[in-house]
């Protein structure tokens, strides 16, 4: 009977003991789960800390750097930037190229970069044997301001276009006309485009002058209404370069937001034609608006883009070459270049020299020419294509 009772006795121990020993295990694991986390908790701080110092370094090394050390690292999202003005009253209707950049007072880029690079810092990498204001292109970026703008503005130049591969000494001046000449021999021709703010203009005249070819407006689209207008004396001008054997091209300054009013507008200058015979391109060129908001302000580059396919590949299935016009500027920041490289572009620029580094067909020279039969001044262009043969 004692030994019976003993026997509990020692089974009572060793339970209380189990249970004494449970929870020592389990407050350890509690005390062990609280150290682990608190170390875990402290490691972000102190990487933190030591990334702060670290980027703190880097930020003194890089501002000892040299400026064209930093060139090399830009990208193109840190060389073009895109800046709206304020809206201001709005207006129906388009208004005519006539300044420098190949546009009226009225009418000019919006594309202000946040940061530009300083010409004088590029000077020691000037292209060419020109004497140019400033220096226009460095290593892998070209400016797409004007000289007469005064300041440089770079962006990238990108390596997935077509570049142009003409020589700037090739270029001469015959008169008012500029032509290329390789190995003596001119292979290039002169055009002038015009619309009704040239008014009444003698034909024959302007043949006599030289005159290969004329880009001809057939209308425009309202930057603030969007309704279309036709030019007035589009077929006065169509039927003036017939009887005088000038081959005949025409544009159209679209507004289109869409593909639909794209192809609307092109549907107009096929429309347009009214029998006449087309053998130049038809052209897509969509301008910006000084101090007025306008309907593709807010497009994106791939937008606009599609809104130029949609144009010209309405014209090419009519049978017709389509093109597209626009400045460096806005070639380089409004369009997506590389969606677009398999059509003809048509160059705004008014520099002697362009540095513009893509491909293109044809360039508008000037915006202040003279040409008999003309009473105003008029836009004149080299075309390096005869389209009549393409």
């Amino acid at each position: 009977m004692l030994r019976d009772e003993d026997d509990d006795y020692i089974v009572e121990r060793k339970a209380k003991t189990g249970v004494v020993l449970g929870l020592f295990a389990a407050v350890s694991a509690v005390v062990l789960v609280l150290l682990i986390t608190f170390s875990v908790n402290k490691k972000p701080e102190k990487k933190t800390e030591n990334t702060a110092r670290v980027q703190s370094q880097q930020a003194e090394n890089t501002g000892n750097e040299d400026l064209s050390t930093l060139e090399n690292k830009r990208t193109s999202d840190e060389l073009s930037f895109w800046h709206m003005y304020d809206e201001e009253e709005d207006n129906n209707t388009f208004v005519p190229r006539t300044d420098g950049t190949g546009k009226d007072d009225k009418i000019k880029e919006k594309f202000i970069p946040e940061e530009s690079v300083s010409a004088d810092a590029l000077s020691e990498n000037s292209v060419g044997s020109q004497q140019r204001e400033r220096d226009t292109v460095s290593g892998n970026v070209f400016d797409v301001n004007e000289l007469s703008e005064g300041t440089a503005q770079f962006v990238e130049i990108l390596d997935n276009m077509p570049l142009n591969e003409r020589f700037d000494d090739a270029f001469e001046m015959n008169g008012i006309w500029k032509d290329y000449s390789l190995n003596g021999r001119t292979t290039s021709y002169h055009g002038i485009d015009v619309s009704s703010y040239q008014k009444n203009i003698d034909w024959e005249r302007v043949a006599a002058s030289g005159v290969d070819f004329a880009m001809l407006r057939v209308g425009s689209r309202g930057y603030g209404s969007g309704k279309v207008v036709l030019d007035e004396k589009l077929l006065d001008n169509m039927r003036g370069c017939s009887e005088n054997a000038i081959k005949i091209g025409l544009y159209f300054n679209s507004q289109a937001v869409n593909i639909i009013e794209a192809v609307e507008e092109a549907n107009y200058c096929v429309a347009a034609i009214n029998g006449h015979l087309i053998e130049y391109p038809i052209v897509f060129s969509s301008e910006s608006i000084s101090g007025d908001s306008y309907r593709t302000e807010m497009l994106s580059k791939e937008e606009l883009s599609a809104v130029a396919k949609a144009f010209c590949d309405t014209v090419r299935a009519y049978g017709y070459t389509p093109m597209i016009a626009a400045t460096k500027k806005q070639f380089a920041l409004k369009f997506d270049l590389p969606s677009l490289a398999s059509y003809d572009f048509w160059l705004y620029d008014t520099d002697e020299i362009s540095v513009f580094p893509y491909r293109y067909n044809m360039w508008q020279y000037s915006i202040t020419g003279n040409v008999d039969g003309i009473e105003d001044p008029v836009d004149l262009d080299i075309s390096f294509t005869d389209y009549s043969v393409k």
